[in-house]
Formats: C-alpha cells, sequence, structure tokens
C-alpha cells in the first residue's frame, strides 16, 4: 500500500497540471490552428479564427475537398510546430512567431483577436486578412521572401530606351 501512494500523488500531480493549462491562450490557439490546418480539417480551424480568415479556408476547403482521407492524413503526418514568440501589439491583439516542419504558410507570425463568444466569454481568434497573404504587412513575410523582392527591385532596370529614335547609320568617309 505504501508504494501506491508516490504513484498515486504523481498521478494527481499530473492530472492537476494538465488541468491548468491554458487551452485558449494565444499560444494554445496557434498551434491547435496550425495542426488543424495542417491536417486540413477546416471546420475545427474556422473555429479557431475570424471571419476574416474563413474565406482563405473555404477556398482551400474546396480545392482539398476531393481528396481522399489516406492522402490527407499522410500528406502531413509528420507535422511539428513550435511557438517561439508571443508579443502583445494591443490591449486585444497578440502577434505569435511560429516554426513549423514542414512548413505550410508563406508568414511565420499570426495575429491573434480576442473576441466574445455567444456565451460572453473571451476567445482568442487567429486573423489572417487578404493583406498579409499578399505581403502587405511586412512583418508578416519572413525574411527570406524579402531579400528577394529587395534585389528583383534593386536589379529591375529598363534597357530598352523608347523615347529616342534609333540611331543614324554613320556616314561613310571618302579617300
Amino acid at each position: 500500500m505504501k508504494k501506491l501512494v508516490p504513484v498515486f500523488s504523481f498521478l494527481v500531480l499530473a492530472l492537476f497540471w494538465t488541468s491548468c493549462k491554458n487551452s485558449n491562450s494565444p499560444q494554445a490557439v496557434t498551434e491547435k490552428f496550425l495542426v488543424s490546418f495542417s491536417k486540413m480539417d477546416y471546420t475545427t480551424a474556422k473555429n479557431l479564427s475570424t471571419q476574416n480568415t474563413w474565406a482563405m479556408l473555404d477556398i482551400l476547403a474546396s480545392f482539398t475537398k476531393e481528396m481522399p482521407e489516406a492522402e490527407k492524413n499522410a500528406l502531413f503526418q509528420n507535422f511539428k510546430v513550435k511557438v517561439t514568440d508571443s508579443k502583445k501589439e494591443s490591449d486585444s491583439t497578440m502577434i505569435v512567431t511560429y516554426v513549423t516542419d514542414p512548413k505550410i504558410l508563406p508568414f511565420n507570425k499570426l495575429r491573434l483577436l480576442q473576441q466574445k463568444d455567444i456565451e460572453g466569454n473571451i476567445r482568442w481568434k487567429v486573423d489572417i486578412s487578404t493583406l498579409d497573404l499578399v505581403g502587405g504587412e511586412e512583418s508578416y513575410i519572413e525574411e527570406e521572401h524579402q531579400a528577394v523582392e529587395e534585389d528583383v527591385q534593386r536589379d529591375a532596370v529598363d534597357t530598352v530606351k523608347v523615347d529616342e529614335p534609333p540611331a543614324a547609320p554613320a556616314p561613310k568617309k571618302k579617300k
């Protein structure tokens, strides 16, 4: 009986530790969203996101509708998410930085907004706007993509001059 006391106390502590973990923290919501996104479970992803994000998720769901479940499951079977940082942007907004393996989105930061649900509880929701997708917000584009865009803009020189007429051939010299 005395041998069972440490085992029982360990189980109680483990239960207490897991029950205290906040499943509505920005970090937890980011992880759940990315995992459901990678599994192509767009219903769960919509529950974890704002209405701004739903249009993108609906488009992706329509593209993957005909894909067999076995293929969907095999695609990102070893998917991993690691939240690396979170910063408060405002009273109701957080920016969460993450790394995924394999990479599934063209950016490594998500904006999360606090919203009230039907019952009046505060929930964190992922907010991906169209500006994030087309690169309108520089802070959400990864640095490797920014460097490519800067190189393209720097090297973009027009080599054809349209304003000037072509030069006439030089006259031949007579001896």
